[in-house]
């Protein structure tokens, strides 16, 4: 019975590792959350969001502005939620 459960939640946290959101993923969940949007190429998106810090847990995934020291979205099973709606990235020159 040990090694089943054992198994059942080495397979639980497999599952949540392979599931857990890239940074692409959190930056689009970040731009769908903007208001205003426009189409941006990779290079200026690469521009709008380099004050964000990407870190990758085993099983989840944070952003967070790296100025004002805040987190801006999290990320768990695949969904990416935007915690910080009023973040906005600089403006493009």
């Amino acid at each position: 019975m040990n090694k089943l459960m054992l198994l059942v939640i080495a397979g639980a946290l497999g599952y949540a590792a392979y599931t857990n959101p890239d940074f692409s993923a959190h930056q689009e969940a970040v731009s769908r959350a903007l208001q205003d949007q426009q189409y941006y190429t990779e290079e200026q998106n690469a521009e709008r969001f380099s004050d964000l810090d990407f870190t990758n847990f085993l099983v989840a995934s944070v952003a967070k502005d790296t100025v004002k020291m805040t987190m801006v979205s999290y990320g768990f099973l695949d969904r990416v939620t935007v915690v910080d709606e009023a973040w906005r990235p600089r403006p493009i020159q």
